[in-house]
């Protein structure tokens, strides 16, 4: 099937009757998630086109999909599991299967930020580590996941401290510490819960 018989199918799929609601009341009404997916499955069709079958191996097997989930602006950050969903099935010029319902979900493991802390005291770093609130482990895929610290600093003001904070996380972190599946990166949020920084695991 051609590109643009492809891309056909897909416009097809995502539009709505001509006598439905107005383009206004129907754009408000699409939950978070299915916006996230969208995005995702567009961004991961464009490395399939641009990339071929090659490209499913880069972005699944390796991580390259919830890399750029970080990079993918606002409605990504709405829903980062269904934007690496939405992703994976683009890469693999896959049809959209919508997901019916919230795809990050979010675990806190307070055990692994006290030891954190505790490396972290160790090594004379408590002062910007107490900054950290809770740690959660986001989980986009089954096997791939993300680390969240929530801390204490305002957005927009502490940017070299959460750095500090993310970089220090990187030295501890020497491996999966006993969970299931694959870390890629650690993200430092702020109070109001925004992202402050992100690295790569």
């Amino acid at each position: 099937m051609t590109v643009a018989a492809l891309a056909g199918l897909v416009g097809c799929g995502s539009s709505e009757p001509s006598d439905g609601p107005a383009p206004e009341s129907r754009s408000s009404a699409v939950p978070a998630y299915v916006v996230a997916y969208r995005a995702g499955h567009t961004a991961g069709k464009a490395v399939y086109d641009s990339s071929g079958k090659g490209a499913a191996v880069r972005e699944i097997v390796w991580g390259g999909c919830t890399r750029r989930a970080l990079q993918a602006g606002s409605d990504a950050e709405s829903d980062r599991g269904a934007w690496v969903r939405g992703c994976l099935h683009g890469v693999t010029n896959g049809p959209e299967r919508l997901p019916t319902g919230p795809v990050i979900k979010r675990t806190p493991d307070a055990e692994m930020l006290e030891r954190f802390r505790a490396w972290a005291r160790a090594k004379g770093e408590a002062p910007h580590v107490d900054h950290a609130r809770v740690l959660a482990v986001a989980q986009l895929t089954e096997y791939d996941y993300d680390v969240e610290l929530s801390t204490d600093y305002s957005t927009g003001s502490e940017m070299p401290e959460s750095e500090s904070l993310a970089r220090s996380f990187l030295e501890w972190w020497d491996g999966d510490h006993g969970r299931q599946g694959t870390a890629r990166n650690v993200l430092v949020l702020g109070a109001d819960g925004k992202r402050l920084t992100a690295q790569r695991i």
